[in-house]
């Protein structure tokens, strides 16, 4: 016990200087010891930085409510200068700058900085430091680096000054210890489980449950849950169950019912405030998804903060536009959901991750869809000059207008007698490769309205192909990379082994996604059109990784997903990783989100990464078509272009 407190008091002088003369090369703050509520100025010179221009610059708080703020920078001479007021939970916070996609992120070590009180950092400083960069969550919000080695120093640094902040976090630290490939290390785990599975605190005992959760140990996770249920009845994990159980009641008049026995059990307080509103909203919401008019407008006089209700909204009217059914009620609703995205929009609020300025620009990317929504409405009961008010403005607002709103527009235009700008818009769209089957099928309209036939269509359509397809393959050959793939092999539905070495001398087409995957999903059409391209091609192959799934038994899941489906994916399984969770290949691939392809050329090297979903089936189809095509052509595959192994970052 001497020894550790002499360590406390030797390491306690070095931490107060350590991270701020790690960080004060291109930026310096006002104090070198921020403290909670206090007003913090700070001069940015970019001079050897990869920002150009004037940089964007937010503050991310570490705290329970993770929120962030805006800054505004002036220039000075060569510098930057901006302020801002650290929260009073706040326990540490970094400093994101930012050009368009360019990240100043340190050299990946990121402008990371403790709160303090006094000298020392507040308790939990380190720890959330130690979260950020061990989760991820650092690298995905400003690329700081995803560090194990590092997580551990600060873990160190934290428990040296704050023994029992250990208990705090310790469910992040057992996951630390478990991705660390060191035998001492499981010794460690074990006596502290062995600690929690003898504690008589509710809440050890759920870090133990959350631990075999997180683990994959169902049987072991139910046999923890057991012992609570039996020994804390209105304890926190009672509390969770009465939740989880409301949450997943879709019955309106039952999850009413739930609300109201929870809310009984559970007074509505300052600290639950929020999550007491959204419950509101999923009453309202599922009343509204039920024709309940009179139990939706009861919920919605009672909800304070209205803004998530206007997704359920949009939810219900879209259908019925699409079916051309009760279109006075969608369209009642449908402008219920802008007025409440235009109030908010008014008055924007700092949310978990996102600034006002980012509540801001999210807010607006809602509305333009929910815009589309309501002129799509007004365009199915005639009214065109109502739809053409809206749609144009959705069209010319939205940087980068995916097929759906362009379908709709070029049809309103058609309507309200504008064929002409119709025909301008869907020649655009399909020049730039973003064409769809809808607005070829308009097209035609168009064109054997002022021909009077069909005769030429093609040609004149083709194009347009051909120039969208010289265009794309001019920007896919500016991506092009040349990276080695990293090795793996991984098991399919049969339990048959595929290795990635085993396809050389294949383009290798590699798909990473999940069942919870919204946009994973909707690539998949255009994807089965693809492997249908390529079904008889020896020299094509097509790999769907699924990845990134909860539980014991998703393997069910999966499988039931692609036969339902009808889709002829070849699906392996990605394995546990380092980190507990099915992650091996998805890691070692470097990818932070999905949907993720890589495409890999015929001696293993990675050509293409493409991330997220193209918005059509056509779409999808051609960028894969075009990748895959480029690296069947031997210039392509001998191109002169680096080679550096992913795996290393070298």
């Amino acid at each position: 016990m001497k020894n550790f407190k002499l360590l406390s008091a030797l390491l306690l002088p070095l931490l107060a200087q350590s991270t701020f003369a790690q960080t004060a090369e291109r930026l310096k703050l006002s104090a070198s010891n921020p403290a909670a509520n206090q007003k913090i100025t700070f001069t940015y010179d970019t001079t050897g930085s990869n920002l150009g221009g004037k940089p964007e610059a937010t503050v991310h708080f570490l705290d329970k409510t993770y929120p962030v703020s805006d800054v505004e920078l002036t220039e000075d001479g060569k510098l930057f200068k901006g302020e801002f007021t650290i929260p009073a939970t706040a326990t540490s916070f970094f400093v994101r700058l930012a050009n368009g996609k360019n990240i100043d992120n340190n050299g990946g070590k990121g402008y990371l900085y403790e709160v303090y009180k006094g000298k020392k950092p507040v308790e939990g400083a380190y720890a959330n430091e130690a979260y950020l960069v061990q989760s991820g969550m650092g690298n995905y919000f400003g690329q700081i680096d995803a560090d194990i080695a590092r997580a551990g120093e600060l873990y160190k640094k934290e428990f040296a000054i704050y023994p029992k902040s250990e208990k705090e976090h310790q469910l992040n630290y057992l996951m630390y210890l478990s991705s660390v490939k060191d035998p001492a290390n499981k010794a460690v785990i074990d006596s502290k489980l062995a600690a929690l599975g003898k504690s008589k605190d509710e809440k050890d005992l759920m870090t133990l449950s959350n631990w075999y959760a997180r683990q994959r140990k169902t049987a072991q996770a139910d046999s923890v849950n057991a012992i609570i249920k039996t020994k804390f009845t209105k304890g926190g994990f009672a509390k969770n169950e009465a939740g989880m159980a409301f949450n997943k009641e879709k019955d309106a008049a039952k999850k009413d019912s739930l609300f109201n026995a929870y809310l009984a059990k559970y007074p509505e307080n300052k600290d639950n405030a929020s999550l007491i509103d959204n419950f509101r909203v999923q009453v309202a919401s599922a009343y509204l998804q039920a024709g309940n008019d009179e139990g939706y407008q009861k919920y919605y006089a009672q909800i304070k903060d209205k803004t998530y209700l206007a997704n359920a909204l949009n939810g219900v009217a879209w259908p019925m536009a699409e079916k051309g059914e009760n279109l006075e009620k969608a369209a009642k609703y449908s402008m219920q959901s802008l007025e409440i995205l235009d109030a908010a929009y008014a008055n924007p609020k700092p949310g978990m991750y996102q600034s006002p300025k980012q509540a801001q620009k999210n807010n607006r990317s809602s509305y333009n869809m929910f815009a589309d929504t309501y002129a799509f409405i007004k365009y199915k009961q005639g009214d065109y000059p109502e739809a053409l008010k809206y749609q144009q403005k959705v069209y010319e607002s939205t940087p980068v207008a995916d097929a759906e709103i362009t379908e709709h527009y070029a049809l309103i235009l058609s309507a309200a007698g504008q064929a002409d700008k119709a025909r301008g818009i869907i020649e655009k769209s399909l020049h730039e490769g973003k064409g769809s089957s809808a607005l070829r099928d308009e097209l035609k309209k168009i064109y054997v309205k002022e021909k009077g036939s069909e005769t030429g269509f093609d040609a004149y359509v083709g194009a347009f192909d051909k120039a969208a397809k010289e265009k794309a393959r001019e920007e896919l050959a500016k991506s092009m990379i040349n990276e080695t793939a990293p090795a793996f092999a991984l098991k399919d539905f049969d339990g048959k082994e595929v290795s990635l070495a085993s396809l050389k001398g294949k383009v290798v087409v590699i798909d990473f996604w999940a069942t919870w995957c919204g946009p994973c999903k909707a690539s998949f059409p255009g994807m089965q059109l693809a492997v249908n391209k390529y079904k008889d091609n020896p020299n094509v192959k097509f790999l769907f990784i699924d990845t990134w799934e909860s539980g014991d038994n998703f393997v069910a899941g999966v499988k039931k997903f692609i036969a339902d489906n009808k889709y002829t994916f070849h699906v392996l399984i990605d394995e546990k990783g380092t980190d507990g969770r099915q992650s091996k290949v998805v890691s070692s691939f470097k990818v932070d989100g999905i949907p993720t392809k890589f495409i890999i050329d015929q001696t293993g090297n990675i050509r293409f990464k493409h991330v997220g979903f193209s918005g059509t089936d056509e779409g999808v189809l051609n960028e894969v078509s075009n990748m895959v095509d480029m690296l069947a052509t031997p210039a392509a595959a001998k191109a002169d272009i680096k080679t550096k192994a992913i795996s290393t970052g070298k």
